[in-house]
C-alpha cells in the first residue's frame, strides 16, 4: 500500500475515533465506516461536544467550525451557540521555520531585518513585523504543510459526507455534502495568500475615495505562502479602552464605520466581509483601518436591491415585497410547500412589524431568516451569508464603542435610495427607446389585423364564441332577482299614490264637507285592497317559481 494511502487510511480512522469519543458514533451506525470503531455516549449537549471534536481534529475542523457558525441554514441553532465559543489555541511555529519559508520563496534578503516573535498567531499562519528600505511591514508566514493537511482533511471529509448523505440515519436532516462544499470553497482560498492579495488590491481601489486605511501590498514578495504588506500603527477595536475616548467622539467613529461598510455594500458591491473586532484597527487619531482581507464579499447591482427589497419588506411589514426578494434571490425552490412557507415569512414580518426600528437586531433579523432555510432545507447564496455575516460583526463593533447607534435605521436610507436609484435608472434613453420600438411594431402590425376583421364583419364571417359555466344557475339567480325587483316597484308605486291621497285628505280637512268626501273614502279603501291583492299574487308566483 503506497505510503500516501496510507496516511489518509490513517487520518480517517482517527477523525472517525474522535467523533466517537465525542458521542456522535450514531452517525455512522448504518454506513460503512461503523467498522472502524465501537461506539460511545456522552451526556454534554451536542454542541459542545462538536466543538471539542473539532478543537481535537485541529486547522481544517477548526475552521469549519468557525465557518459554521455564521451559517444557520446548515447547522442548528443550538449547535451554532457552542461553535460561536471555537477556539484556535494554536501555538507558534519557529522562526528558523518561517526563515526557511522565506528563503525558498526567494525573498528573505529583501528584509533588511524580521522580528523573530510573531505579533499574530493562527491556525493557516502567523504575523511577523519586518523592515524594507526603513519602513515597517506585515509578514504573513503560511503555516509549514498546512496546505497539504487542508487539502487531504477536505479530500477525507468529501468522502465521508458522500457515504453519510447516502446511509446516515440523519441524512434527512442534515446534507453533509452541502456542509463540506461550503468550507472547502473558503478554505481552499483561504490558505492561499494570492487571493487575499488580490482581495486587498480590489479593496484599495474601490475605497479610494473612503476614509479608511487600507495596507499597501508588495506584491513582488508575495506568493501562495507569503503576503506582505504595510504595517498600520495602530490598535485593534477589541483591545482600545473605549471609556478613554469622549462620548461624542465615539458617536462619530461609530457613524463612521457603519456609514463606511454600508457605502461598501449597497453603493459599490464590494465589502471587506470579515469585520470582527480584531480586524478592524483604529488609530490614536481616530481614523479607522482594516486589516486582514481572506473574506470579501461582492454583490452585483441586481443582488443589492434584491436584499433592499428584503429588508424593506421585513421592516415595512410588505409581504409581497418579502417574498419576491426571496424568489429573485434565488432561494425558495420549487419543490417547497409554498403556503406554509409564506406563512412563516409572514410570521417573521408581524414579530418585527410591531417593535419600533430603533429596538430590532439585524443580527436577529438575519437568523430568523436562517432558521427558516434550514427548516425548508434551502440553498442560500454564499453573498447573502456574508451580507448578513458582515452586518452582524458591524453590530457587535458598534456595541464595544458603548454608543446608541442601530444599524438597521442606517440601513434603511440606503436601501431606500439604492431601490429608488435602481428604479430610475431602469427609465434610461435606451430603455425607453425600447419601449417605442415595441409600440412602433404594435402600430404596424394593428392595421392589418384590424382590416382582416372589418372584413369579416363585412362578409358576415366573424363569428364569437363565448362560453358561460353554469349558465341554468346563474339565469335561475336573476329570475328570483327581477320577481324580487318587480315586486318592489309594484309596493312602492301603489304605496305612493295611497300616501298621497291620505295625506291630500289630511291637509285639506274641507274636502271631507263636499260630495267628493264618499269618493275620496272608496278610492283610498279600494286601493289598500288592490294592494293586498297584488301582495298575494306576487307571493305565490314567487314560491312557485322557486320550486
Amino acid at each position: 500500500m503506497p505510503n500516501t494511502k496510507r496516511k489518509r487510511i490513517n487520518r480517517l480512522r482517527f477523525i472517525i475515533n474522535v467523533f466517537v469519543k465525542h458521542g456522535f458514533g450514531y452517525i455512522f451506525s448504518s454506513t460503512p465506516l461503523v467498522k472502524f470503531k465501537r461506539f460511545s455516549d456522552s451526556k454534554i449537549n451536542r454542541g459542545q461536544r462538536l466543538k471539542n471534536a473539532l478543537e481535537e481534529l485541529g486547522t481544517t475542523f477548526i475552521k469549519m467550525g468557525q465557518l459554521l457558525a455564521n451559517r444557520p441554514d446548515l447547522v442548528p441553532e443550538d449547535i451554532i451557540a457552542e461553535l460561536k465559543n471555537l477556539q484556535e489555541n494554536v501555538k507558534s511555529f519557529s522562526f528558523d521555520e518561517a526563515k526557511r519559508i522565506l528563503i525558498r520563496n526567494g525573498i528573505f534578503d529583501k528584509f533588511e531585518y524580521i522580528e523573530k516573535d510573531p505579533i499574530a498567531t493562527a491556525s493557516i499562519g502567523q504575523v511577523h513585523i519586518g523592515y524594507i528600505d526603513g519602513k515597517k511591514v506585515a509578514v504573513k508566514i503560511r503555516r509549514p504543510n498546512v496546505d497539504n493537511e487542508v487539502k487531504t482533511d477536505i479530500d477525507i471529509l468529501k468522502r465521508i459526507s458522500a457515504i453519510l448523505d447516502k446511509y446516515s440515519p440523519v441524512k434527512n436532516i442534515v446534507s453533509f455534502s452541502d456542509i463540506v462544499n461550503e468550507v472547502a470553497n473558503v478554505l481552499l482560498k483561504e490558505i492561499d495568500f494570492r487571493f487575499e492579495q488580490n482581495n486587498i488590491k480590489k479593496l484599495r481601489k474601490t475605497l479610494s475615495t473612503k476614509e479608511v486605511i487600507i495596507p499597501d501590498v508588495y506584491d513582488e514578495l508575495c506568493s501562495e505562502e507569503v503576503l506582505v504588506t504595510s504595517f498600520v500603527e495602530a490598535r485593534t477595536l477589541g483591545n482600545i479602552d473605549v471609556e478613554k475616548i469622549p462620548l461624542v467622539k465615539r458617536v462619530k467613529l461609530g457613524k463612521k464605520l457603519v456609514n463606511l461598510y454600508l457605502s461598501q455594500i449597497f453603493e459599490l458591491g464590494v465589502f471587506h466581509a470579515d469585520p470582527h473586532p480584531g480586524n478592524i484597527l483604529i488609530t490614536d487619531n481616530h481614523e479607522i483601518a482594516f486589516v486582514d482581507f481572506g473574506m470579501v464579499g461582492y454583490l452585483t447591482k441586481q443582488e443589492r436591491e434584491n436584499l433592499s427589497n428584503l429588508l424593506l419588506g421585513i421592516v415595512l411589514n410588505d409581504k409581497k415585497r418579502s417574498l419576491k426578494a426571496f424568489k429573485d434571490l434565488g432561494i425558495i425552490q420549487k419543490d417547497i410547500d409554498a403556503n406554509k412557507f409564506y406563512n412563516d415569512i409572514e410570521s417573521i414580518v408581524n414579530h418585527y412589524i410591531n417593535q419600533p426600528i430603533s429596538s430590532i437586531k439585524v443580527a436577529d433579523v438575519f437568523n430568523d431568516v436562517f432558521k427558516l432555510t434550514f427548516k425548508y432545507k434551502l440553498k442560500i447564496p454564499q453573498q447573502f451569508v456574508l451580507f448578513g455575516r458582515t452586518l452582524s460583526l458591524l453590530e457587535n463593533d458598534i456595541a464595544l464603542l458603548k454608543i446608541d447607534l442601530n444599524i438597521l435605521e442606517a440601513v434603511l436610507p440606503y436601501v431606500n435610495r439604492l431601490v429608488f436609484k435602481n428604479r430610475l435608472s431602469k427609465l434610461s434613453i435606451a430603455n425607453l427607446f425600447n419601449i417605442f420600438s415595441s409600440y412602433f411594431s404594435l402600430l404596424e402590425f394593428l392595421p392589418k389585423k384590424t382590416e382582416t376583421i372589418l372584413e369579416k364583419l363585412e362578409e358576415d364571417e366573424l363569428t364569437v364564441n363565448i362560453e358561460i359555466k353554469n349558465i341554468d344557475k346563474i339565469l335561475h339567480q336573476m329570475e328570483r332577482l327581477a320577481n324580487k325587483v318587480s315586486l318592489s316597484v309594484i309596493l312602492l308605486s301603489v304605496s305612493i299614490i295611497i300616501a298621497g291621497m291620505t295625506v291630500g285628505g289630511l291637509l285639506s280637512p274641507a274636502l271631507y264637507k263636499t260630495i267628493l268626501s264618499a269618493w275620496y273614502l272608496w278610492t283610498l279603501r279600494l286601493g289598500i285592497l288592490i294592494l293586498i291583492v297584488l301582495i298575494i299574487f306576487m307571493l305565490v308566483m314567487i314560491i312557485r317559481k322557486e320550486k
